[in-house]
């Protein structure tokens, strides 16, 4: 490539390249490889499992599911955000999104956040359940066209790039606290939660 050629990922190409959910499935099945677990992929999404995860565990297969998402990160934007985080992310669920998996203990979301391919990125392993608690703990946004949704944003510490947090509180605040977000580091290549 020369400088005279034209970047080969402009922003606008990546959008043409389909749906950002295949770059975090992509991302995940190589961590997940990495960790010691097969991931197969499933044809179709159906019961919302992306992933069928195999693992030996004294000579016998244990069998995992999981659901992928992806979040593109993006620096913080506003003046009292940059006082206290450097990157943020953020996604709509519907409230009841995952309550029918929810008991279930094979079950697995695995969320993966990008600045873009092969940028700054993370992966969370959240067991299913507490993933739906992040959901009812997430701020709340109601539209006519949409009906109820919680919208969940996760965004990194300014001052501990390895601390993430749900943020709970829509709106300006001064300080990070237990009543405006909810710490999510311990779920941050929680690989040893799939065991």
């Amino acid at each position: 490539m020369t400088p005279a050629d034209p970047p080969l990922l402009t922003p606008a190409k990546r959008q043409q390249a389909g749906h950002y959910e295949v770059l975090g499935e992509t991302l995940a099945a190589f961590e997940l490889f990495e960790n010691g677990w097969n991931p197969y992929s499933r044809f179709l999404d159906v019961d919302k499992v992306d992933f069928i995860l195999r693992k030996l565990h004294e000579k016998k297969p244990v069998y995992r599911e999981a659901q992928v998402k992806f979040g593109k990160l993006h620096p913080v934007g506003s003046k009292w955000e940059k006082s206290l985080f450097d990157v943020t992310t953020w996604r709509f669920f519907k409230t009841d999104e995952f309550d029918a998996y929810r008991n279930r203990q094979d079950f697995f979301l695995i969320y993966v956040v990008s600045a873009g391919f092969g940028d700054d990125r993370e992966i969370f392993v959240f067991p299913i359940k507490v993933f739906c608690q992040l959901i009812e703990k997430s701020i709340t946004r109601a539209s006519q066209k949409h009906g109820t949704k919680k919208v969940m944003y996760l965004s990194r510490s300014l001052t501990d790039r390895n601390r993430w947090f749900l943020r709970t509180e829509s709106g300006k605040m001064d300080t990070i606290s237990e009543a405006n977000c909810f710490e999510v580091s311990k779920y941050r290549r929680a690989f040893n939660l799939l065991d």
